[in-house]
């Protein structure tokens, strides 16, 4: 790809979402004047519009745009019903490529002509995603094979694409909330590391290869086996499976495949992978599960996985303890541990709150706590935790997507599933304490009152000598810094609009010269939004600092 093609590619994706965060504020300025009402369902046909817009340039682009559609196509706690409807087209509308590239890919990892390699090769993809594709294939054995190859030249693609998502990260700090409760960029990174990873088909073989050893001797839940000697970082081979599509209720009924059983399996499967083993298959969209005729589950598709570290498996012992227990001071400190909590929270605010939500479970036993109901449980603490700051942790953002996920396919296979139930066995296997007994948890708290008993003279000790030696610190007034730096920011907004606006400018023309007519229209209206921008940042009072007076006081 020349740089002119990667600037154009670049801007594409740039000009769609700033043109989506510039209509999202038209329509917020709209409702200070109209209303909410009247612009409601007008909002609601601007999503679709927009859902549309990007469903077809994904499309037509490729590349990261798709993977990026198909990851928020069901999140519906992030994106509106309008967004995720269209944008759950892309799990199975992705064109595949002509068999030609996929054939050189393969002579060139394999080292030889493709019907040397394999018996068999049907040209015709039996599945096309945003990264590969899969042919089904026949070994020189005569074993039928899936053979996963990596699109032609979607590294490079993937590369420009996730520079051009930089710029998408900063729009997203300047025109939402979000970065208030999530790491953007760590988010940011994590992504870019799990997509090149995805990229190396050797790392999904050795995924692949985890999963089975740890559901090795499970007669429910299976995946596909692997040939080596037919895989490299560019192709897969696995053996081929089939089965009913997770979410086809008539066929999978008309099999005698009992729902409610089916969907057991699959949230069991998961409360393993995620508390048990601490590796988890990170994308279960009903493309990568299928169903056996026994009423088992196929796992396919190891590209994404997540990952629960030891250190944070330690954190969700300390969760589940001190809920047992009604520890809401230990329960934020696992909070914090887990990295759920920002680290400007106020503790104390934050154990306050907590303790209210502990004195129900604290009341009853642990085998009641299954008949807990979890919607009007979220209902009573929406306001609590959105007043206080907690944040998303960027690596489990994989699992928050995947547990959304899950939850939607279980829901319908098994309205009535009761997920607190199920998952009391799983706790308890975290806990050690399958045989352990309400005296040996009181124990257990005690200890820990006299641990904390023994420490206080060296704390008292310490505080002292902090007192001393004015080493103590304590809360100030922060007015007069927090307006210097308010000042600060108004100029440095001022002055990154107008580089924006420049720097569009500048691009619009050079697009103009070399005859892409559509990216140079669309980037002049890109600098003639940042130019507005810029006028309506100059008519903001840039308010001087204050400065503190002789004899302030701290309060």
């Amino acid at each position: 790809m020349s740089w002119l093609l990667n600037i154009r590619r670049s801007w594409n994706i740039l000009a769609l979402f700033g043109g989506f965060f510039l209509e999202i504020g038209w329509f917020k300025l709209l409702r200070r004047f109209k209303g909410e009402e009247q612009v409601k369902a007008r909002l609601k046909q601007l999503y679709t519009n927009q859902a549309v817009r990007f469903r077809k340039t994904a499309l037509d682009m490729e590349g990261l745009l798709i993977k990026v559609g198909q990851f928020f196509s069901t999140r519906v706690d992030v994106l509106p019903e309008e967004y995720t409807r269209e944008l759950a087209q892309l799990q199975d509308e992705v064109p595949p490529v002509p068999f030609e590239g996929v054939r050189r890919v393969i002579v060139a990892e394999l080292g030889g002509p493709v019907e040397q390699v394999f018996r068999e090769v049907d040209p015709i993809p039996v599945a096309a995603a945003s990264l590969g594709q899969v042919h089904k294939g026949v070994l020189p054995s005569g074993e039928q094979v899936a053979i996963k190859v990596l699109r032609p030249g979607i590294d490079r693609i993937i590369e420009v694409d996730l520079k051009a998502f930089r710029g998408v990260i900063w729009m997203l700090k300047v025109f939402t909330d979000w970065h208030k409760t999530i790491d953007l960029d760590a988010l940011y990174k994590d992504f870019a590391t799990t997509l090149r990873e995805e990229l190396d088909y050797t790392k999904e073989l050795n995924n692949l290869e985890r999963f089975k050893k740890n559901f090795n001797g499970d007669l429910k839940v299976s995946a596909p086996g692997s040939y080596p000697d037919y895989s490299t970082g560019r192709v897969l081979t696995m053996e081929y499976v089939t089965g009913y599509k997770i979410t086809d209720y008539p066929a999978l009924r008309q099999a005698g495949i009992d729902l409610r059983e089916l969907a057991q399996v699959l949230v069991e499967a998961y409360l393993k992978q995620v508390l048990v083993d601490g590796f988890y298959h990170a994308d279960p969209h009903p493309g990568n599960l299928f169903v056996r005729p026994d009423g088992g589950i196929i796992f396919i598709d190891f590209g994404m996985v997540g990952r629960i570290t030891s250190k944070d498996r330690q954190a969700i012992r300390k969760i589940i303890s001190s809920v047992i227990s009604g520890d809401a001071g230990t329960l934020a400190e696992g909070l914090v541990d887990l990295g759920l909590v920002r680290s400007h929270a106020n503790l104390v605010t934050l154990r306050k709150g907590l303790s209210l939500v502990l004195q129900e479970v604290r009341s009853m036993s642990f085998d009641k706590i299954g008949q807990v109901k979890v919607d009007a449980l979220l209902e009573e603490l929406r306001e609590f935790v959105y007043s206080e700051p907690f944040q998303f942790p960027s690596n489990y953002t994989f699992l928050g997507r995947a547990v959304g996920t899950l939850s939607g396919l279980a829901a319908g296979l098994d309205p009535s599933m009761n997920i607190l139930e199920m998952l009391k066995p799983y706790a308890q296997y975290i806990l050690g304490e399958e045989d352990k007994t309400w005296l040996g948890i009181a124990w257990d708290r005690t200890k820990e009152v006299g641990t904390s008993l023994v420490a206080l003279p060296t704390l008292l000790e310490k505080t002292l000598n902090q007192v001393q030696n004015g080493d103590l610190q304590v809360r100030t007034e922060l007015g007069p810094l927090v307006r210097g730096v308010r000042f600060q920011e108004v100029l440095v907004n001022r002055l990154v609009w107008t580089i924006l606006f420049s720097v569009s400018a500048l691009i619009g023309t050079l697009f103009r010269l070399q005859g892409f007519a559509v990216e140079a229209r669309n980037t002049m209206y890109a600098a003639g939004a940042f130019g507005v921008l810029l006028l309506l940042n100059l008519r903001k009072r840039a308010e001087k600092p204050l400065r503190m007076p002789q004899g302030h006081r701290h309060k």
